[in-house]
């Protein structure tokens, strides 16, 4: 794939958007109810930690370096290659289960009648033309819709504090967790999505023409997004009530539909399908475009729109595959993704090549000859 620049600003609102993706939809802690609030900012704190991960596991050589040379100094040109060939699959499967996650969410909310399958075709024939066009175009996109999103939640979020139907006594006592709920609902999915997702970035960051500005300022983008779902888990409890919010599978929108603001601001659902379009379109994009790009790596001589026409074929027939029901695949989702399939790609193989990476350095530090 040609080597494309973007700015600071654009990786700062496709890391927002991409942390928000399909989390407003289907990951926003609702079962730990009054704890929510404290699940969500250990976890955001702890996504920080894995930024500086990522960021570090690239600086390692003190130059901007792929993370596809990084695989091949670790575990040699065909080891490096296999593995990012991993990733690729890797990276492509979890831009599906967003795809499917929209697929069950804008045919429960907005087009009761039309098969799901018809959404989930227009989704990735988006993506597949977004990564043809290539990462500057998406970043471009990205700050467009940075600014309809945000501008979009901040109104909802407001207009649903000030609603006559909302309770401050839903979300308190804010300083009595229990902390059993916190870290069960930590360790069960919250570390590793969203924000362990952010590994698909190991194949993005190289390309930002101010690197000092990602160990400056980057993991705000992190903490923005974490304060950005704090605050709509609060605005949830606080309307629906805790007890309540976690029975129903897309709790914002029930929100929503609840909003009675001066018999003027009634049923504005629209506005969150809106915003869970443009961050889960960003999302798909962004695993797309890192799992195309792993496989131009592997697959050199094959033409990139050829690697695109193969990757959203070989997604789009996967949906088929993944879940009959809402309920089965978010239990996937939240269950066995997290341990069978995150946990290997976002912490085993980076710390594991950090580790093969720091060794080598020392060693090639030990006997390089004394000037």
């Amino acid at each position: 794939m040609i080597n494309q620049q973007i700015t600071p600003y654009q990786v700062f609102s496709l890391m927002v958007l991409f942390l928000l993706g399909s989390t407003v939809v289907v990951g926003l802690s609702i079962d730990a109810e009054e704890e929510a609030w404290l699940v969500n900012l250990i976890a955001m704190i702890a996504g920080v930690g894995i930024y500086f991960l990522y960021n570090w596991l690239l600086r390692i050589h003190q130059s901007r370096i792929t993370f596809s040379e990084l695989l091949k100094t670790g575990f040699g040109k065909w080891g490096g290659k296999f593995v990012l060939g991993l990733y690729s699959a890797y990276f492509l499967y979890i831009g599906m289960r967003v795809v499917k996650d929209f697929e069950f969410f804008i045919s429960s909310v907005l087009f009761y009648n039309i098969q799901t399958w018809v959404i989930g075709l227009v989704f990735v024939l988006l993506a597949g033309y977004a990564c043809i066009l290539g990462l500057e175009a998406i970043a471009r996109v990205s700050e467009l819709l940075f600014f309809g999103s945000i501008l979009l939640i901040a109104l909802t979020t407001l207009i649903t504090v000030l609603t006559p139907l909302f309770e401050w006594t839903n979300v308190l006592p804010l300083i009595k967790p229990d902390w059993k709920t916190v870290i069960g609902n930590i360790f069960s999915a919250k570390i590793t999505f969203p924000f362990g997702e952010l590994v698909v970035f190991l194949m993005i960051f190289p390309a930002v023409n101010d690197q000092s500005f990602l160990l400056k300022k980057g993991w705000m983008a992190v903490v923005f997004s974490g304060l950005i779902i704090i605050a709509i888990t609060e605005s949830i409890i606080g309307l629906l009530g805790a007890k309540i919010a976690k029975f129903f599978s897309y709790p914002l929108i029930k929100t929503i539909e609840t909003i009675d603001l001066l018999d003027f601001f009634q049923h504005v659902e629209i506005l969150s399908v809106i915003v869970f379009f443009f961050v889960g379109f960003i999302k798909v994009v962004l695993f797309l475009y890192a799992s195309v790009k792993g496989l131009s790596e592997v697959l050199p001589k094959v033409k990139n729109n050829y690697l695109v026409y193969a990757a959203i074929s070989a997604g789009f027939a996967s949906t088929f595959f993944m879940a009959d029901s809402i309920n089965e695949h978010i239990k996937i989702g939240l269950e066995v993704v997290p341990v069978y399939i995150h946990l290997p790609f976002q912490f085993g193989v980076p710390i594991l090549l950090l580790i093969i990476l720091l060794i080598k350095a020392h060693l090639q530090k030990k006997n390089a000859p004394v000037q």
